[in-house]
């Protein structure tokens, strides 16, 4: 565990020991916390990047960093009670209006976390102007991806823009308001266009996924999945009546491997890989023509060079 992951990871407990008072409460958030310390801290990495490549000094960075964090955990959790997709993780085991509640009480704990860590009155109050206007852009995001409506590449993009790239906005430019910064155009640009890569991956990954996280047997709209149900009939023809309803779950379980070869021979892989590039490469133009920290510019490269290795 990186240092950076171990400091934020201390403070989001300590978050959750100090403010949720009722023992329940407390332990829930703590055992979903200790889930949460499996992954990266990739979110509450990047508001201690932005801080010091902004020339941050003075601001409580890793309660900061922690604050973000406990927002992304909250928004995870939410995501998968509202997807019931992932029934490993700690908050799917238990009661549903018990993950609910601390899922909640995470949005508001981050919320708080985030104010104190700054005493400047003036900057508390564009931390929260920022932080909710983030979250309501990602709140719609999340209701556009819920409908699975999305019929367009152009539909695709405003989801992902609101529902994931909001959130990488909030974590950079957390970083930038408390290093003394106003709201940075460039910044908010790039982070969108990281989002929008990230999730390109992400959508890879669950393309070719023959489980309960599988766009496809989900029949969820994705550039990728659009992409692929524009092929022909010989080849998608059986994928295009699951989409349409014609066939059932039962009549296509058996699959996979046809679904596949499908895929393989779309091309629709290589052209989710060429598009997230495509937005990664705009990511790297905007940072390079940032007037910031260059070593710190460095350590960003860094970090985003592991995840797109993940």
């Amino acid at each position: 565990m990186s240092i950076v992951k171990e400091h934020i990871g201390m403070r989001m407990k300590q978050y959750a020991a100090e403010w949720f008072t009722a023992e329940p409460l407390s332990r829930f958030s703590l055992s979903f916390i200790d889930d949460k310390l499996e992954e990266t801290m990739l979110f509450g990495e990047l508001t201690v990047i932005h801080y010091h490549m902004f020339g941050g000094k003075g601001a409580d960075i890793d309660g900061a960093a922690a604050a973000i964090e406990l927002f992304i955990l909250a928004s995870d959790i939410l995501d998968d009670l509202e997807d019931g997709d992932a029934p490993s993780k700690p908050w799917m085991k238990v009661p549903l209006p018990i993950a609910l509640h601390v899922a909640t009480s995470l949005v508001t704990l981050s919320q708080q976390a985030l104010l104190h860590a700054t005493s400047d009155p003036g900057l508390r109050g564009e931390l929260a102007v920022m932080m909710n206007a983030g979250l309501i852009q990602s709140a719609n995001g999340q209701m556009l991806d819920l409908m699975n409506e999305v019929r367009s590449d152009e539909d695709y993009f405003r989801m992902v823009r609101d529902k994931s790239a909001s959130l990488l906005v909030i974590a950079c430019m957390a970083g930038v308001l408390l290093a003394g910064r106003p709201w940075h155009e460039t910044v908010a640009e790039y982070a969108s266009e990281l989002g929008i890569s990230a999730q390109l991956r992400n959508d890879s990954r669950d393309l070719l996924r023959w489980d309960e996280k599988s766009d496809f047997l989900n029949r969820k709209h994705t550039l990728l999945t659009m992409y692929l149900l524009e092929g022909p009939d010989e080849q998608v023809g059986w994928i295009r009546d699951y989409y349409t309803g014609s066939a059932t779950k039962d009549d296509v379980t058996g699959k996979k491997e046809l679904f596949l070869q499908a895929c393989e021979q779309s091309g629709v892989i290589l052209y989710g890989s060429v598009v997230s590039r495509m937005h990664y490469n705009r990511f790297q133009e905007l940072l390079t023509e940032l007037q910031a920290d260059a070593i710190w510019k460095d350590k960003l490269l860094h970090l985003l060079a592991g995840d797109q290795s993940a």
